[in-house]
């Protein structure tokens, strides 16, 4: 392997965890976090991003719908009956430590997809077969929500090899046969088929790790007065041209990392707002932009004047004006001069959190934002991130209210909370709502000021769910039976009734203090994979044995009943 990338690949399995884990499987986890959008694989531990043992020709399967990560037909049914509208895109990803290209696999991989895709993947593979029965679920129910873009799919063929290897005519033709063999299903929209190698694998390692930093040009602008927390803040325009160098890569795909500050994402072309963003653009009266869009703002970490009107940005997010940049992504290429184009830009540089999330939140509070979209910048996040700095309860984990903030920090990756583990991992072992932690994580968002993260509540039952939830995943990755993972949450709960015998108090309570500890303290030891075990064979003892469905799994009645069985099991 190249030394540059097998040092990368050290670094990566230290950083998580993943010594006791296969070359082979953590493999196919680092290179799934290097190809794929960090917004994606940010939803699921490590773990869960491998397909079952042995799946042929994939290691990697997500199907995303409207941004969110979708498992199986019940999470599908969720999110459908939610919206009008469902951008559809499927990843997938082999990936081998060979340092040699075998072209027919490229062709294996394809043909495992295209089964996929069309309802007959292959069987006894449960993981992929739950995605290619919900796929077909939105096919057959709610086709006319997925016209207008039709589904996309993008395979990553990756491996450790040499970029002669990669460039290869033998290996690029076949790349480009199963390129066009997906293009050539009618039900498609993009595809895309690509084979990376240990050069493209390095790229892709130094731009996650790297601080976004560009250098644009802004004619059209006034610096503001001196004030509190801010180095710079400038108010201008900004043509499209240069916005383009704002939020795309060098390759000309959007780079979703520098919105990772704003507190929604985007909300897809069939949105009305969006979609009059699209056709002013496109229309002769794109030039009174400037008085019809609010435009975008940039907060930077550092700022430097360049030669002429141009400046350097680096660390840089945009926090507002999500919807419009992507609108410009969009369209730009049908544009016939897109320097011609402007925007309204506000440009603030600072390196203090608070007058940033002030900002954040002031740009936001007069768009259609639901409060929960801006839980990261709440008092109580603050002060829970402060309480996990402390470390009361010693379990030197860090928790992410604003993702990204970890990248260049030593904690190991797989010590870092953010906001929606947090929230279900708290679901699962302190507020007995397991299901609901399972399942499409809107509904746990609605509850955000009553259930979870209420300011009454007290901080270390957040901190011991947590650490629950860290040493399950390490259980998995250890020693743990795989086939328990769906009750991932569940054992949490169990686990809770098992060590205190019986029911937690209440978030607010001042002795819930002790029973946080309890938690903590139950899986310090090395026979705490055995413990969770035992949670999960509660569970089997309550079903028959069988692990339930997915459907069972999200039902309040069947985390009720699994209640009650767990409390006679913890008094006897």
């Amino acid at each position: 392997m190249d030394p540059l990338l097998s040092g990368l690949f050290k670094k990566f399995k230290e950083s998580n965890e993943l010594g006791d884990v296969s070359d082979s499987d953590a493999f196919e986890m680092f290179a799934a976090k290097l190809v794929l959008r960090d917004d994606l694989t940010d939803q699921v531990t490590l773990s869960e991003l491998l397909l079952d043992p042995s799946t042929p020709g994939i290691d990697v399967a997500l199907l995303e719908v409207n941004g969110e990560l979708v498992r199986d037909e019940s999470d599908a049914r969720e999110i459908c009956s939610g919206t009008g509208k469902l951008v559809v895109a499927l990843h997938f990803v082999q990936a081998k430590t060979s340092t040699n290209i075998h072209s027919p696999e490229i062709l294996n991989m394809g043909d495992v997809v295209r089964r996929t895709l069309t309802g007959d993947s292959p069987t006894g593979y449960p993981k992929l077969e739950r995605i290619s029965k919900a796929l077909q679920y939105m096919f057959e129910d709610h086709a006319t929500k997925m016209q207008n873009p039709r589904p996309s799919v993008h395979l990553h063929f990756v491996t450790a090899a040499s970029a002669q290897s990669v460039a290869d005519a033998s290996t690029q033709r076949r790349r480009a046969t199963e390129e066009a063999s997906l293009s050539d299903l009618t039900f498609l929209g993009e595809a895309s088929v690509e084979v990376e190698g240990a050069v493209q694998l390095v790229e892709a390692s130094r731009k996650k790790d790297a601080a976004n930093e560009v250098d644009v040009v802004l004619k059209k602008s006034i610096n503001l007065p001196s004030m509190p927390g801010v180095e710079q803040a400038i108010l201008g325009l900004i043509s499209l041209d240069q916005l383009l160098l704002l939020i795309r890569n060098d390759d000309g795909s959007l780079n979703e990392r520098v919105f990772y500050d704003n507190v929604r994402g985007f909300q897809g072309s069939g949105n009305p707002v969006n979609d009059r963003i699209q056709e002013t653009l496109k229309s002769s009266g794109n030039l009174l932009l400037p008085v019809l869009n609010n435009g975008v703002t940039v907060v930077a970490s550092q700022y430097a004047p360049r030669p002429g009107d141009e400046v350097r940005l680096s660390g840089y997010q945009i926090v507002n004006g999500c919807q419009t940049s992507h609108c410009v992504h969009l369209v730009a290429d049908e544009l016939e001069d897109v320097s011609a184009v402007q925007l309204p830009i506000r440009v603030i540089v600072t390196d203090d959190d608070e007058v940033a999330s002030n900002i954040i939140l002031a740009t936001n509070s007069q768009t259609a934002v639901n409060d929960s979209d801006l839980v990261a910048l709440t008092l109580f996040q603050k002060n829970l991130e402060e309480f996990y700095q402390l470390d009361p309860l010693r379990t030197r984990l860090a928790y992410e209210r604003r993702s990204g903030q970890y990248f260049d920090d030593p904690v190991p990756r797989t010590r870092v909370v953010a906001i929606r583990e947090q929230m279900r991992a708290l679901a699962g072992t302190f507020s007995n709502l397991p299901h609901l932690a399972t399942r499409y994580p809107k509904d746990l968002y609605e509850r955000i000021g009553e259930d979870i993260f209420a300011d009454q509540h007290r901080y270390e039952p957040y901190v011991a769910s947590a650490y629950a939830a860290y040493r399950l995943e390490s259980a998995f990755r250890t020693s743990l039976d795989p086939k328990f993972k769906p009750l991932r949450y569940h054992i949490l709960m169990a686990h809770k009734y098992l060590t205190l015998g019986g029911d937690s108090l209440a978030l607010n309570d001042g002795r819930i203090v002790a029973q946080s500890e309890e938690i903590v303290e139950s899986l310090r030891g090395s026979d705490y994979v055995g413990k969770l075990e035992d949670a999960a064979r509660a569970i089997l003892d309550f079903t028959g044995g069988e692990v339930p469905t997915s459907d069972r799994l999200k039902r309040a009645a069947f985390t009720s009943d699994l209640r009650g069985h767990l409390a006679r099991e913890a008094r006897s």
